[in-house]
């Protein structure tokens, strides 16, 4: 033990250097720390690697290998192995300044679009952009800004002593000449009493930010002498026009009022402008990570634990703060110190609803859930949780989660389909991370078990599942996971067979992802859903092949049937759809279709209406369904616990039709399950070979996505029309191709129109029939992929066009998540084509270093920023360094 120490401190300090250099002269290598101690390498070495199994260190397989000590904040965000040293660096960079911006609660959730363009503000060339921040008193503005600040010297971008100004405009707003002299200095003799020369504050902010708070308060003649300013980086003290001061001064002002009360010309010079959202406006996840965060600063402060019991918490976590998150942290202080007055003695701090303030009576009288999902246990909070909190997740939830992933998608690669191979992994990891790596006494982690609960229970799903500890635990690692997911997202995907071998569990996790996404303020991906499928997976799931929807007219009359039945049944087995009094059959089409859409019934669907036509429906609405249609007349609270009851005994349609006949309910079946295969038709006039490339492009797209056959035909023989026997044999949705056959009531789409994006709504309602919304955007993504790809493959020689895809997909896909860009299909395939074309160039040496005669004209914009800060993932693969011109020219494909 006291050699790790005397090793540990060692790496420490040489890794400081090493990290300050990131030069190989100054990495922590074993045989340099063994030298320093003069201890033996084989026992250096074995320490070292023990302290890497532990997650205390970091190592980077290099030759020599590299072994690295970080704080325990910057860990987080690293792996535990690097197989290269230009990752590591890389990694270290990404996140070095960017933990400074972490600590913003909603960093990057509901302030991430805010961090962006505070970072842009920031970041940009010639001192920054002047930034405004709109937002009401107590939304966190000025801890907002100095965040930002500390960003700025830790990305370098500013020095590191480099001044942080500030200035409360209201404070002056009744003298504008003095906050003009504060701001600007002025010389001797500018005014009575000006006996010396002074300099204003824009100096003393010089290669610094300054921070003008309430700045709506500064007078339109202060506004009007910040213009120069802000357009020249020059300013004239008072009382000498004619002297003009440089400074470098990045500005940002925040003010609670909106743009009219200032000058247009004004707001005009300010290009970066952001709105803070109120306390409410922001998730309630976060509202309780802001409450939990001050009360463990105030155990800080008072070096006690503070116990919190189930009924206060709750009634601080529903109250509304009409002064923000200012409230929040001022009212929380009072609360703690009143308490610590009456408990100073006591080990632990305890506060209940006694010692909240006379406010919260009322909310006690009318104690209402308001669709706030509640903890019922207590809550102690102590400061040793502060950087766990805080800061975010443990970094060997991320780094284990990571290699079962890598492990599931060796495993599906090597088409293994034995599902309990699957599930062992996913279960004993989660197990393993709950007992192991989640700290049981993590605030925010019991809570999100809580949640799950009850979310489980108002989707009516039995005690099975919602009392599972197993399931509910793992559920919760994997929430937690997924909170803290973006700082790291995982690359790996995984083939849709293996989603298929999950199919029922799958329906599962569709079934809770709505609710589950709206509370956690989360997206579940197809892999995270997947991952929760085979947790599932030896859970008592009941499912229930059919879809059934309740139709009523009326405010809330479907939802609320709904809702009774499921609840009675102890299972979500209806989906209500509420239509207005006055909605028409037409109306009442369009939401059965989007919400068709959404279910993707697949075995079958039931439809139950209080009034309308069964016949104008089922003619309007299912007749490309593939799957048999129940469609029911006079629908209410008793007649649908019946169906339900029915359908949960797994009973036929046609028994059920025979079961409610003479009842006086009128009832369609449609049985849709016909063998007719559904098709779509590739043609084009220039040959068959051109079709048959149309048809190779459009069955990769669809692959284990849409159950949909791709057949040639050739054009002069389509346009004869199509015989007796095929309209029998298919159910043909559309013809593809590069010419219009013009077959009767048969849907044409040119394959230029749909790779474009301008028919992409064409594509969809062919295939709406057959597939849901979310495949159809999958498609069109894997069609603009594929029909670049043989492009790219045309234009190729020395390097491989599938090694090409992958990494421009990884580029574009990164520029395309920035708030700055947002590409068209259209777009998309041009960079496709022209980066493809550019890798190519620059590795034989042609690369372009002039844009346009002269990099003078380039435009160093967010979008040009965006770019150049991802350009890396091209240069770092194909061993290239792509010129400033080269990114200017990709910035013309985007902007024009």
């Amino acid at each position: 033990m006291k050699n790790d120490l005397k090793i540990y401190s060692a790496l420490e300090k040489q890794s400081a250097v090493f990290l300050e250099t990131f030069s190989l002269d100054d990495a922590p290598v074993t045989e340099k720390i063994a030298l320093n101690l003069g201890m033996d390498r084989t026992i250096v070495s074995r320490i070292l690697n023990g302290m890497v199994k532990q997650d205390k260190i970091i190592k980077i397989n290099t030759r020599p290998v590299i072994f690295v000590a970080v704080n325990l904040m910057m860990k987080k965000y690293l792996l535990s192995e690097y197989d290269s040293l230009d990752k590591f660096i890389e990694n270290v960079k990404e996140n070095q300044s960017d933990i400074k911006l972490k600590q913003i609660i909603g960093w990057n959730r509901s302030l991430k679009k805010q961090v962006q363009q505070i970072k842009a503000g920031l970041m940009y060339p010639n001192n920054g952009l002047p930034t405004i921040i709109f937002g009401k008193s107590g939304t966190g503005k000025s801890f907002f800004v100095h965040c930002a600040y500390e960003y700025a010297i830790s990305a370098k971008i500013i020095d590191s002593d480099a001044p942080f100004v500030t200035i409360n405009c209201a404070q002056y707003a009744d003298n504008p000449e003095l906050l003009s002299s504060i701001l600007f200095g002025y010389v001797k003799g500018a005014f009575t009493g000006a006996n010396t020369e002074k300099s204003g504050v824009l100096t003393k902010a010089d290669g610094g930010v300054l921070f003008l708070d309430e700045v709506h308060r500064l007078s339109a003649e202060g506004q009007e002498k910040l213009f120069t300013y802000m357009d020249t980086g020059l300013f004239s003290p008072l009382g000498d026009d004619s002297k003009n001061v440089k400074s470098t001064a990045r500005l940002v002002f925040a003010t609670t009022e909106n743009e009219s009360n200032f000058l247009e010309t004004f707001i005009r010079r300010v290009p970066i402008r952001i709105n803070m959202p109120s306390l409410e406006q922001r998730s309630l996840y976060e509202k309780r990570q802001l409450i939990d965060n001050f009360f463990i600063k105030e155990s800080y402060s008072i070096n006690k634990k503070i116990e919190v019991s189930h009924k206060a918490i709750n009634l601080l976590y529903k109250h509304v703060y009409n002064a923000n998150v200012g409230e929040v942290k001022n009212l929380i202080k009072s609360i703690v110190a009143t308490t610590y007055s009456d408990q100073a003695t006591n080990e632990i701090i305890k506060i209940s609803t006694n010692n909240l303030p006379e406010i919260f009576y009322k909310d006690i009288e009318n104690s209402v859930s308001n669709g706030i999902i509640t903890t019922s246990v207590s809550k102690t909070y102590d400061s040793m949780q502060q950087s766990s909190v805080v800061s975010g997740e443990e970094n060997p939830l991320f780094i284990k989660i990571k290699k079962a992933w890598k492990y599931i998608s060796e495993m599906d690669l090597q088409n293994i389909r034995d599902k309990f191979k699957y599930v062992f992994i996913v279960k004993n990891l989660m197990n393993h991370l709950y007992f192991s790596i989640v700290k049981q006494d993590d605030i925010l982690f019991n809570h999100t078990i809580t949640e799950i609960q009850n979310l489980l229970k108002i989707m009516h799903y039995g005690e099975d599942i919602y009392e599972n500890s197993s399931f509910v635990y793992g559920l919760a690692v994997y929430i937690k996971y997924i909170l803290n997911e973006g700082t790291q997202p995982i690359d790996l995907k995984v083939t849709n067979k293996l989603q298929f071998l999950f199919q029922k569990q799958y329906s599962f996790v569709n079934s809770i992802q709505p609710l589950f996404e709206k509370e956690f303020e989360i997206k579940l991906s197809s892999e995270d859903k997947l991952w929760i499928a085979m947790m599932a997976c030896n859970e008592e799931l009941m499912t229930i092949n059919t879809s059934a929807l309740i139709v009523a007219h009326g405010y809330a009359t479907a939802s609320s049937i709904a809702d009774t039945a499921n609840n009675i049944l102890k299972f979500p087995i209806f989906h209500g759809v509420d239509m207005l009094p006055t909605a028409t059959a037409e109306d009442i089409i369009e939401a059965l279709k989007t919400t068709i859409n959404r279910i993707n019934p697949k075995n079958g669907l039931i439809i139950m209406i209080d009034m309308g036509s069964l016949e104008f429906i089922s003619k309007k609405l299912i007749s490309n369904l593939s799957y048999p249609v129940l469609l029911i007349d006079k629908v209410n609270t008793l007649s649908a616990l019946e169906i339900g009851n029915y359908l949960q005994q797994e009973i036929s349609f046609e028994e059920i039709v025979k079961k409610i006949n003479g009842q006086s309910i009128e009832c369609t079946l449609l049985n849709l399950t016909n063998n007719k295969t559904n098709i779509i038709i590739s043609t084009c006039m220039t040959g068959i070979g051109t079709a048959d490339k149309i048809q190779k492009l459009l069955m990769d797209s669809f692959e284990n996505l849409i159950d949909v056959d791709v057949i040639t035909c050739e054009f002069d023989k389509l346009q004869k029309g199509l015989i007796d026997e095929e309209k029998e044999k298919y159910n043909i949705l559309g013809i593809i191709g590069i010419d219009d056959p013009h077959i009767e009531n048969v849907p044409y789409l040119g394959l230029e129109d749909i790779i474009s994006g301008s028919k992409m709504s064409g594509l969809e309602q062919m295939l709406l029939p057959v597939c849901a919304t979310k495949d159809i955007k999958v498609v069109e993504q894997q069609l603009i992929k594929n029909f670049s790809l043989t492009r790219v493959i045309d234009s190729l020689t020395i390097i491989s066009p599938e090694k090409v895809m992958s990494v421009l997909e990884i580029f574009i896909t990164k520029i395309g998540k920035s708030s700055d860009i947002s590409l068209s299909n259209k777009q998309q395939i041009a960079l496709y084509v022209h980066l493809g074309s550019m890798i190519e160039r620059i590795v034989r040496g042609s690369e372009i270093k002039k844009y346009k005669s002269s990099n003078d004209s380039i435009v160093h914009d967010s979008i040009f920023s965006v770019l150049k800060h991802n350009i890396n993932v091209i240069e770092n693969e194909f061993l290239i360094k792509v010129h400033e011109a080269e990114i200017a020219y990709i910035r013309e494909i985007i902007v024009n």
